[in-house]
């Protein structure tokens, strides 16, 4: 028998379950947590809700380095330094990447970030630290993919 889905999550698919989605985490629902909390416990038998995400893909996403960040951080040993330094923005100590007005006309994005659907990041290979530590499914995916209206947040 199929455990009820969690409160605040509309039901999905009848063949989904949350063991299926990219949210899960050992420990539960990181999309049913709130942002920095703990995941939200759910049983592998629960009914997937209308966020299940089977996978997810930077290409077509792009969030984090579309509007959801202001800046990006980049530090001295940052091969980014070095190899496109035309591209960094300095204000005294404080260096990060540039930014650009967003094809959406709400706010910025990386000086980095090529396309509009699909997505390429143009120094993937020498990207700063701040961009390498956003793994995909990650909070700060999930964080940003919120602040894009890619994911809503559900719960918290």
């Amino acid at each position: 028998m199929t455990a009820p889905t969690p409160p605040g999550l509309a039901p999905h698919s009848a063949t989904l379950t949350c063991a299926t989605c990219v949210w899960r985490a050992p420990t539960g629902c990181r999309l049913a947590a709130p942002d920095g909390a703990p995941p939200v416990p759910v049983d592998t038998d629960t009914a997937a809700c209308t966020h299940h995400a089977a996978n997810l893909d930077c290409l077509v996403c792009g969030a984090c380095c579309r509007e959801a960040y202001d800046s990006v951080p980049v530090l001295p040993t940052d091969p980014v330094t070095t190899t496109h330094p035309e591209l960094l923005r300095r204000d005294g100590d404080w260096v990060d990447l540039q930014r650009v007005p967003s094809p959406t006309g709400c706010g910025t994005r990386c000086v980095a970030l090529e396309g509009d659907g699909p997505y390429r990041c143009r120094i993937y290979e020498d990207r700063p630290a701040t961009c390498r530590d956003v793994e995909v499914g990650s909070e700060g995916c999930l964080f940003a993919r919120r602040r894009v209206g890619l994911t809503l947040k559900v719960r918290g």
